[in-house]
């Protein structure tokens, strides 16, 4: 009985995850910094200063824009194919799962500068 139940949380957790969405959690730290520093950033719907540092969630296409003074410009951050996604062809319905979700996607770089003229 014991070696049933577990047997079955196994698979559950096999059957139920992806291998992007256990090995790696959540959404993602990107770092944004500016010379000089304390310019104006946005990413999505987040605002701040820099330097900065904001947590999005994986898969989403977003756009840094920063500002200082009258000077603005924009960058797309750039999306890859986490490594650990591969491990899914072994485990099928990971595949369909970090996919649906956007976990198969990291965020590289993840630190991004801007220079602006003073």
């Amino acid at each position: 009985m014991k070696n049933s139940v577990v047997c079955t949380l196994l698979a559950m957790l096999i059957f139920t995850q992806g291998c992007c969405s256990i090995f790696t959690s959540g959404p993602q730290t990107i770092s944004i910094d500016s010379k000089p520093e304390g310019a104006d950033v946005r990413v999505g719907p987040h605002k701040g200063k820099t330097p900065y540092q904001v947590t999005i969630p994986r898969g989403k296409d977003y756009v840094i824009q920063a500002s200082y003074g009258k000077d603005t410009q924009t960058l797309s951050l750039n999306k890859s194919i986490e490594p650990v996604y591969w491990v899914n062809i072994l485990f099928w319905p990971g595949l369909i799962i970090d996919l649906a979700t956007g976990k198969m996607f990291e965020y590289d770089p993840t630190e991004y500068e801007f220079t602006f003229e003073q």
